[in-house]
């Protein structure tokens, strides 16, 4: 840093309680940023009682030009400490920063003034965060938020708090809008976001130049989502006094929330999927985790309302689901949950023949003055093709003996009696020729091919097992269709050997569930 420190352009407020475990890395992130003006950093310590006081007490003392401590006799609460580090602030900028979080860029404070010196019309802008998880602060490889646009509108801005707090720098004007309430919210980091927006577009910088840390004593984290989502009403109750004109707007955006709460009141399983109906395509369906996904589609493709939900309960897409384990069952594989807001029910009554198949293929599940949820019965499940996609019951049989020519072979997935959606059966194993080696895997069903897999993979498992083979590859993995199979039709598995030779090692026996057990499945 460098310039005169009594007239900073950058103030950094930074609020900490309880932060003994992070607040120094909190710190130094600040301390090492490389600006050529100069900043300040405001540190808002609202008596901690696990030591933190006593670290920004030390970091203030070594820093005297650079740092200074807000220290309340007693717990204020965290709006309060933020109000008077805010009011403790001197830069025609300021940036925000929690604690528990940190900077990963030195650059970060020279490359968003930059931006908003060379923006005049943004109030503020924001960047990518990493996020982290515990005390270790383990990255998890996402990135949030990773936007396409790089400016974004007040009623944008409403719809959801995407900006994340360690990554917000905004002009000292959106912080002298901030109305008296603000300090009693949870959100105070959202309403500056909001009372930018108010003076103009905000900025995005897509670098990833933060971490945002979720571990269990942080204030919103540690909530559990009924919680979390809670915090949003009263909220939005204070925003309508103040924006009016956003009255319609943010009444959606409630009985989103309500969406939210009814999925998770509801106890839909989390492999489950969750249409939202969404007339006006602006919110980003997120139901804590499940697939989730929107009607109308935000895409082009040729693909009515009904035919995509017929789809939806029928099953999750291969592309949707979690292959950390080829043969983990997908429990909830099948069922579907569409969520009808309130403010939708106009497009949905010009839709009779989707309200019609709602009616007849499932349940209300849940109903109320902001949304009514409807369970499709996955026994039903009949795709936009006309075939029925209810899950099947697919039983594995191993050959025994094995043809003379292979040394061995078996099939990893699907597991035995596995219920599993007919257009999409995972299927994986290994296959090793004896003086052949194996090249490939077909599915046939009598005379028919079914489908064709190379046996491309590495199988150090299978290596160790026969070291006297000296075969780099004998692993298989693909998906197996048996809509393109005959009704029941059994599936013999054949290894294709580099010689030519069709050599049946397994079988598929696909059958449907029993009614009883179709029924059970969906009422669980």
């Amino acid at each position: 840093m460098t310039g005169d420190v009594e007239t900073p352009v950058v103030s950094v407020v930074l609020r900490t309680y309880n932060h003994a475990r992070f607040v120094a890395q909190a710190i130094e992130s600040v301390l090492i940023q490389d600006t050529a003006f100069p900043f300040e950093l405001v540190i808002g310590e609202d008596c901690s009682t696990d030591g933190t006081r006593e670290i920004v007490a030390a970091y203030a003392e070594r820093h005297p030009q650079i740092i200074q401590a807000v220290l309340p006799e007693r717990n204020i609460g965290h709006g309060a400490i933020f109000k008077r580090a805010l009011e403790a602030t001197r830069g025609s900028f300021i940036a925000y920063l929690d604690g528990d979080d940190y900077w990963t860029s030195a650059a970060k404070l020279q490359r968003q003034v930059d931006f908003l010196e060379a923006n005049s019309d943004c109030p503020s802008c924001f960047h990518d965060v990493s996020l982290v998880y515990g005390e270790q602060g383990v990255p998890s490889g996402a990135v949030n938020p990773g936007l396409s646009e790089d400016r974004f509108a007040l009623e944008e801005i409403l719809l959801d708090c995407f900006v994340p707090a360690p990554a917000v720098v905004f002009r000292r004007a959106a912080a002298d809008r901030l109305p008296d309430w603000a300090f009693d919210v949870v959100w105070i980091d959202w309403l500056i976001h909001i009372c930018a927006a108010t003076l103009g577009p905000i900025g995005y910088i897509p670098a990833t130049l933060a971490a945002y840390r979720v571990h269990r004593g942080g204030m919103f984290s540690a909530l559990d989502r009924i919680s979390q989502v809670e915090e949003d009403f009263p909220f939005y109750d204070r925003l309508l006094d103040d924006l009016p004109e956003q009255r319609e707007l943010i009444e959606r955006c409630v009985a989103y929330r309500h969406s939210q709460i009814a999925i998770e009141r509801l106890g839909v399983p989390f492999d489950a999927c969750v249409v939202l109906i969404d007339p006006r395509r602006e919110m980003k369906p997120y139901f804590n985790g499940r697939h989730a996904r929107s009607l109308p589609r935000r895409d082009t493709r040729a693909v009515t309302e009904l035919e995509a939900i017929r789809d939806a309960a029928a099953t999750l897409s291969t592309a949707d689901r979690d292959y950390d384990s080829p043969i983990r069952p997908v429990d909830g594989q099948g069922r579907c949950y569409v969520v009808v807001p309130a403010n939708a029910a106009d497009w949905m009554d010009e839709r009779r023949q989707l309200v019609e198949y709602l009616d007849e293929q499932g349940r209300i599940a849940w109903e109320d003055e902001w949304c009514a949820v409807h369970e499709l019965d996955p026994a039903g499940a009949v795709g936009a093709d006309g075939r029925d996609r209810s899950p099947l019951r697919v039983d594995v049989s191993m050959l025994q003996p094995l043809p003379r020519d292979l040394v061995g072979g078996f099939l990893e997935a699907p597991a035995r009696g596995a219920l599993l959606p007919a257009h999409a059966i995972a299927v994986c194993g290994w296959v090793l020729g004896r003086e052949s080696r194996a090249v490939a895997v077909e599915f046939t069903a009598g005379a028919r091919l079914l489908w064709r897999t190379p046996v491309d993979l590495e199988r150090s498992d299978v290596a160790e097992a026969f070291p006297e083979e000296s075969v780099a590859t004998s692993g298989f993995q693909t998906t197996l269709n048996l809509l393109e199979a005959p009704s029941g039709a059994a599936v013999e598995v054949v290894a294709v050997l580099a010689d030519g030779s069709r050599l049946p090692f397994a079988g598929l026996a696909p059958s449907q569930p029993g009614a009883g057990e179709a029924q059970a499945r969906a009422g669980s």
